[in-house]
């Protein structure tokens, strides 16, 4: 649907400003402080490209209801998360990826198959998601069922966002029931082909923006590979 995947160029673009910033923090370039603008353009960013989510799952259940068609499409995210755990642990093993938003995306994917079709009840099970308190055991980050206060350059737990994902799975039931458009805009093609394609670029961002400020000279090569 046009005016999801212009949702998912809106989050892509909004995410790449975020890890940007985020990468000049973390190498100390400048300082994000939590309660900031770019501290809550951050959180925003996730809530809308998991929300996002939620509502294009419930479009793609809507009237094909396969688990082997839901696995087929999971495999790239599964694939795709896997990579990006060893990627970061050979790079930042102190703050590698445990549960990021592949993971999580690739967990909500196969927990969600059966409520997707129960929207209500996807809702409620989504509110539960959105306020449960986690525990501390650091051997549950493999789950996201870890609290946040763990180090990690890319973290997203079930809660609150499997309840955001979830939740959303409950709204698009009624905001989507006929699964047709609201918007009625004739949308920039290249604008859509962002939208089309965030896992790829997703996933080979950070490295580009990683070369971009060794390229530039505000990082120097030894502080990114020692």
């Amino acid at each position: 649907m046009d005016e999801l995947d212009s949702l998912k160029a809106t989050a892509l673009v909004m995410m790449l400003i975020s890890n940007f910033v985020t990468d000049l923090n973390y190498f100390g370039i400048m300082v994000v402080e939590k309660g900031d603008f770019w501290w809550w353009l951050a959180r925003s960013t996730a809530t809308l490209f998991v929300g996002v989510s939620g509502f294009s799952y419930f479009l793609a259940h809507r009237e094909v209801h396969v688990f082997s068609k839901t696995l087929k499409r999971t495999r790239r995210l599964i694939f795709w998360a896997f990579t990006i755990t060893v990627m970061t642990f050979i790079f930042e093993p102190d703050a590698y990826v445990r549960f990021g938003v592949l993971h999580l995306l690739t967990f909500a994917s196969l927990i969600a198959f059966p409520l997707v079709r129960r929207p209500v009840i996807a809702f409620i099970f989504g509110l539960f998601f959105l306020f449960v308190p986690l525990f501390s055991n650091e051997t549950l980050v493999w789950i996201g069922m870890s609290e946040t206060g763990l180090s990690a350059v890319d973290y997203f737990p079930l809660n609150p966002w499997l309840g955001v994902f979830l939740i959303c799975i409950g709204l698009s039931s009624q905001i989507y029931s006929e699964g047709k458009s609201l918007i009625k805009i004739q949308w920039p093609e290249k604008w859509l082909l962002l939208g089309k394609n965030t896992l790829m670029i997703y996933v080979f961002h950070q490295p580009f923006l990683i070369a971009l400020l060794i390229i530039t000279g505000l990082v120097p090569l030894d502080q990114v590979i020692p």
